[in-house]
Parts: structure tokens; C-alpha cells; sequence
């Protein structure tokens, strides 16, 4: 399934570049805000979440909200060159009966992502292509049964992030767009209260309305 939306998105970015190298009237920008619905994956691996009971289903998903704000300053050749980042927060939960009775997990994700972006097209819909690094937060909290309650909280920590997407304008200043983008976080060591982490992925889907 991830791979045929990576190749959706993935169609519909370049489909939008070929238009814009003949529709040079408008520029793109000079800015735009963006407030999206989102999903997201989320870790599962130990060290990302508490230890759990033998049998406990973990969310692998979550659902939350996408904000950002990008600006416009100069061209590149075919692209405009843009500025901005993206604030994310999403949050999944999975309860399941163990021996230990039932138990109930909720995790939480955040990420922070500044973004240079290429953009390609006109004022009226345009394509992205954009990278950064910044920062993301994963939060588990495990309860129930006859466990107490426990907490797996990250921290902030550096992450790479990179996608694509398009935004479309249906009057002037609204419109519609989407983005897909892919959150790197690094492994941490073990502490006093949680295992080593693997590096995992966040890979995240927005889709909603754009002002400009």
C-alpha cells in the first residue's frame, strides 16, 4: 500500500512539472499557509514504546493535524525557491486483552520541519519537491491490567525530513493541496527508563486547504 501512494503522489508531482515549463505568467507564491488533515506511521519498535505484555497490540498509525507556512523569494532556473516548515502532531491507540488484562497503548507523534523547497508552476496550482532537518518527538504511554502505568517519552531529537506534493487554487487566494513526506529519526542509546531505539521512519500523508 505504501508503495502505490508513493507512486500516486510521486505521478501527480511530476505531471505538475510539465505544465509549468510552458505557464510562466504568474509566479508561484509569494506565499502560502497551509492547515492539512494528516496520517502518519508510527514506531513500534522497542525502545520508541514501553514494555508491554506478551500479546499487545501497538498502534503502527495515527491521526492528527499538518500547519505550515512557506514563502517564495527568487527563481532557480525552472523552480521557484521557497522557505518555510510544517508543525505536526498525530496520535494513535490500541487496546488488546493479555494475561495481564487488558491493556491499552497510546502514542504520540510531533515533528518540527523546516524546508527548502522547488517549486514548479504558476500562481494558480503548482507542484514541490523539498528537504530539511529538524526535530521529532514520539510519546507512549501503556496502561492497564494490573501493570501501572508507564511512560516512553523520546525527547526532542534531529530528523531528516524530505517529500513532495501540489497545491491547487480554486479562486484566487483558495485552494487544495497535499504532501508526502518521510521524517528520518536517528536511534538513541538505553537510559534509566527505556531501551535502545532503532532509527525509524515516520512516512506522513496530508492532505487539505492552502491560502495564499
Amino acid at each position: 500500500m505504501r508503495f502505490r501512494l508513493l507512486f500516486v503522489a510521486f505521478t501527480l508531482v511530476v505531471c505538475g512539472i510539465s505544465p509549468a515549463l510552458a505557464q510562466r505568467a504568474d509566479p508561484v507564491g509569494p506565499f502560502a499557509v497551509d492547515v492539512r488533515g494528516l496520517t502518519t506511521a508510527l514506531p513500534t519498535a522497542s525502545g520508541w514504546i514501553p514494555a508491554v505484555p506478551e500479546g499487545t497490540i501497538v498502534p503502527s498509525r495515527g491521526y492528527g493535524l499538518d500547519g505550515g507556512i512557506h514563502v517564495y523569494p527568487f527563481q532557480l532556473g525552472p523552480a521557484r525557491v521557497g522557505f518555510g516548515g510544517a508543525l505536526t502532531f498525530a496520535r494513535g491507540t490500541a487496546s488488546s486483552d493479555t494475561v495481564d488484562g487488558r491493556q491499552e497503548v497510546v502514542t504520540k507523534s510531533s515533528t518540527l520541519a523546516p524546508q527548502i523547497s522547488f517549486n514548479f508552476g504558476h500562481r494558480q496550482g503548482w507542484s514541490h519537491l523539498s528537504f530539511g532537518y529538524g526535530l521529532a518527538k514520539v510519546t507512549s504511554d501503556a496502561s492497564g491490567g494490573v501493570l501501572a502505568p508507564v511512560t516512553n517519552d523520546s525527547g526532542w531529537g534531529g530528523a531528516i525530513n524530505f517529500g513532495g506534493g501540489a497545491r491547487w487554487f480554486l479562486s484566487e487566494h483558495f485552494g487544495a493541496g497535499f504532501d508526502v513526506r518521510w521524517h528520518k529519526l536517528g536511534s538513541r542509546d538505553a537510559s534509566a527508563t527505556s531501551a535502545a531505539a532503532p532509527r525509524t521512519t515516520l512516512f506522513q500523508i496530508a492532505v487539505g486547504v492552502t491560502v495564499h
